[in-house]
């Protein structure tokens, strides 16, 4: 029998303070949609903004899920923050 998401065994909230409200708000709206569609049935995750922070909490059925989707969006929000700050360094450069 398949186990649905309301087995959750596993959560973490975590707390990222980025250094502009616009930088927030960048990566708040690459990443919402990824919350919206989960790719698998064994973790959820839903995002808050609030100013310069934004809150990622994940529920999973287990560890290994909870480990993966933290580790998936981790590296997501870090690959849009170092894209942003090459194209402003590169617009910098222009200027």
């Amino acid at each position: 029998m398949e186990k649905s998401l309301r087995d959750i065994k596993a959560y973490a909230t975590i707390h990222l303070t980025f250094p502009s409200e616009k930088v927030t708000a960048l990566i708040f709206k690459s990443i919402k949609p990824e919350t919206e569609s989960a790719p698998t049935i064994r973790s959820k995750v839903s995002i808050a903004k609030a100013e310069r922070t934004i809150t990622l909490t994940f529920q999973a059925r287990d560890t290994t899920a909870l480990r993966a989707a933290v580790n998936s969006y981790l590296r997501w929000i870090m690959l849009i923050n170092d894209t942003y700050k090459t194209f402003k360094s590169f617009r910098n450069e222009e200027g």
